[in-house]
C-alpha cells in the first residue's frame, strides 16, 4: 500500500467531511483552514462516526460526546482524553494523496 489519490483539494471545502475507502482503508477526510486532514472516521471515545461532527475549520468536534481536537495537529481540546491519529498527506497541484500503509486504530478500554 501507498499514496492513493483521494479528491480535489478544489473538491473539499473548509468543514467539509468526506468518507473515502481508500486501497481498502477507510479514510475521513476534513477541510480546515489552509488544507485537508485524514483521519480515521470513527471517534477515538465511543466509535462514534466522526462525519456525523462538525468542524469549523481549526476544531472537530464529535457530536456524540463534545470532544474537540486540534484538525491541524489531532491534539485534543477540554474534555477529549485521546489525540486524533493522522494519516500522511500530501497535495500536487490540486490532488490529494494520502498514505495508506496500513489502518490506523484506536485501543479502546473494556
Amino acid at each position: 500500500m501507498s499514496w492513493q489519490i483521494a479528491c480535489k483539494l478544489s473538491e473539499l471545502e473548509e468543514g467539509q467531511m468526506k468518507r473515502l475507502n481508500l486501497d481498502g482503508i477507510e479514510v475521513l477526510l476534513v477541510g480546515r483552514e489552509g488544507g485537508v486532514s485524514a483521519i480515521p472516521p470513527m471517534c477515538p471515545h465511543m466509535d462514534e462516526p466522526l462525519e456525523h461532527g462538525m468542524c469549523d475549520g481549526k476544531i472537530l468536534t464529535c457530536m456524540k460526546h463534545l470532544w474537540q481536537w486540534d484538525i491541524d495537529s489531532g491534539n485534543p481540546i477540554g474534555p477529549a482524553e485521546a489525540s486524533l491519529e493522522m494519516y500522511d498527506i500530501k497535495v500536487e497541484n490540486d490532488d490529494v494523496f494520502v498514505f495508506v500503509a496500513h489502518e490506523l486504530a484506536y485501543e479502546r478500554g473494556a
